[in-house]
């Protein structure tokens, strides 16, 4: 084959190659492209099936179907413990989610499985602990563990912490009315606490004054011996 044949040969295989790759990469590319938008239809309906799942908990837990409501929200959240960073993915959705959780114990007076839920979301997602809800719900339990113990100093110290989580949440979210109250409602309690221990001891101050003895000075100018 001669130089100029091995020119013509070369130019020809060159032009089939250019003509060839955009026939080649649309055959790719259409496969792909299916593929990409099953599985994101594919992903659309699971998400709203698990989203449909979730108000299906909220509307038992209205109707106060408690245990349905539970084993609802258990199941909706199984797709996190399999995959804890869909938490951070679905951020907004895991919230809503855990707090549902929350929110349902508390009212069925499960204080330390509320506590649990709580330090649950916060290993799998520690956004959790710049929500206001997380305050709220934290701080109902304290409070509520204080209005049931009959222990000064532990009632004392679960007022401390829940007025602590309150203020915590306010200072994020000054205008939520909910943290407002019950912040409000426990900085009574430790004023009224306060006051009465200050009346007490006042009261026991003044009952001491006038028992306190005073010395007869009639006998003590008598002799030891005649003293009665």
């Amino acid at each position: 084959m001669s130089g100029k044949q091995t020119g013509l040969f070369q130019r020809q295989v060159r032009m089939e190659t250019k003509l060839g790759m955009p026939l080649v990469s649309k055959k790719l590319l259409w496969p792909v492209l299916l593929a990409l938008v099953f599985v994101l239809s594919v992903g659309s309906i699971t998400y709203a099936w698990w989203l449909y799942q979730i108000e299906s908990g909220n509307r038992a837990a209205r109707k106060g179907e408690h245990l349905a409501a539970a084993e609802i929200y258990h199941i909706a959240e199984a797709p996190f413990r399999r995959l804890p960073w869909l938490a951070h993915l679905l951020r907004d959705d895991y919230q809503r989610l855990t707090f549902n959780q929350v929110r349902l114990l508390y009212t069925n007076g499960q204080d330390e499985e509320v506590l649990e839920k709580l330090e649950e979301g916060l290993r799998r997602a520690p956004f959790l602990a710049e929500s206001t809800e997380y305050s709220f719900w934290l701080g109902n339990v304290f409070l509520r563990r204080a209005v049931q113990t009959r222990d000064p100093e532990e009632k004392l110290k679960a007022l401390q912490a829940a007025v602590e989580e309150y203020e915590k949440g306010l200072m994020a979210w000054p205008e939520d009315w909910d943290l407002k109250y019950n912040y409000e409602l426990v900085k009574y309690i430790l004023v009224q606490r306060g006051q009465e221990k200050k009346e007490a001891g006042e009261k026991v101050k003044s009952i001491l004054d006038k028992m306190r003895p005073t010395i007869d000075k009639s006998r003590e100018a008598l002799p030891p011996e005649r003293r009665g």
